[in-house]
């Protein structure tokens, strides 16, 4: 495998940890062929991974809407991923990517065929860019610029995205938007219009001091978009869910975008057209502080426990929106 990159990755593939350039995957591997897989982007604070235990739920949510089994226990597989994080040559907090593939087979549609899934755990640096500044409550208050994509995310009916799969060509399509036009993502519309999520992101919508982002139903349920539902009330935010059109992005008075990798992201521009004022608002600003301090409180302030090897670097009518909408938070885990 090659990276045509300065990153540094190391990969533990079924239990053996090496860089990415020496790991070997079968391309017999109906993860390679098919895109049959799931996985999930986790990532480490003060050496620690944050809200592993929720990543891992929602790894087993996926792997049962495939009928894919766990090829090792989870308590093994989080044994593995922090030998992993113990073991990599590296000093700086790291994304992890952990992915089950169906394993290898014939070419073919029927899973049965497949006796041996396999696990991979990626851990590789964050590289400059990774985690934008301006999702710092402490930065200047710039922001994102972002897109409308053309391409619609998948119908629920058809490949589910609450499904975190690697067949990933929706979101690739859409990312394309977002490059072409010089933006950093792309928002997508799920297939009766209204807006979804981001390529890689929960897509949030403030307006007259109300938060809303989409209804669950058509998009994955990321694990930083649940922390926010749950958060935001102890902080005074009133946030919710709701339909909302694509137009609203246009007349909110702030967006913004979450991920495990970016956090809690300004949006200040959308399709070209800036976003309220342009700069961070208040509201995003205290969702930011109020993310960080969970953060800190999960993983606190110094390296996790055994993560250094000694002598190695180591609900009411939406105005604007037109729709109905809960106006407490719901628990996404």
């Amino acid at each position: 495998m090659s990276v045509p990159s300065t990153q540094q990755i190391f990969i533990n593939l079924q239990g053996t940890l090496t860089p990415a350039s020496e790991a070997r995957i079968s391309p017999m591997d109906h993860g390679f062929l098919y895109g049959d897989s799931v996985y999930e982007t986790i990532r480490t604070f003060h050496r620690r991974p944050f809200f592993l235990g929720r990543h891992l739920d929602r790894l087993q949510r996926s792997l049962d809407r495939i009928f894919l089994p766990l090829p090792l226990s989870r308590r093994e597989l989080e044994e593995e991923i922090h030998r992993s994080l113990r073991e990599v040559p590296l000093d700086a907090d790291v994304g992890v990517r952990v992915v089950i593939s169906r394993g290898i087979g014939p070419i073919g549609l029927d899973i049965s065929k497949c006796p041996s899934p396999s696990y991979i755990i990626y851990i590789f640096e964050l590289v400059p860019g990774a985690v934008p500044p301006e999702s710092l409550p402490t930065s200047s208050g710039g922001g994102i610029s972002v897109v409308i994509s053309k391409i619609r995310r998948n119908s629920p009916r058809a490949l589910d995205p609450a499904i975190k799969s690697g067949n990933f060509l929706n979101n690739i399509l859409a990312f394309k938007d977002a490059t072409d036009a010089g933006a950093q993502e792309a928002i997508l519309c799920n297939f009766e219009g209204y807006l979804a999520e981001g390529t890689t992101s929960n897509v949030f919508v403030a307006k007259n001091d109300l938060v809303w982002t989409p209804n669950p139903f058509g998009i994955l349920d990321g694990i930083t978009r649940a922390v926010l539902l749950e958060e935001a009330p102890k902080v005074g935010v009133r946030i919710g869910e709701t339909n909302i059109p694509p137009e609203a992005l246009f007349s909110a008075d702030e967006v913004f975008i979450t991920s495990s990798i970016k956090g809690v992201l300004p949006v200040t521009r959308v399709n070209g057209c800036a976003v309220g004022a342009g700069v961070r608002g208040p509201i995003t600003r205290r969702l930011q502080e109020a993310y960080q301090a969970c953060v800190e409180r999960e993983c606190g302030t110094g390296p996790g426990p055994n993560l250094r090897c000694e002598g190695r670097p180591p609900v009411g009518t939406v105005p604007g929106f037109g729709s109905e909408a809960r106006s407490g938070p719901r628990h996404i885990g």
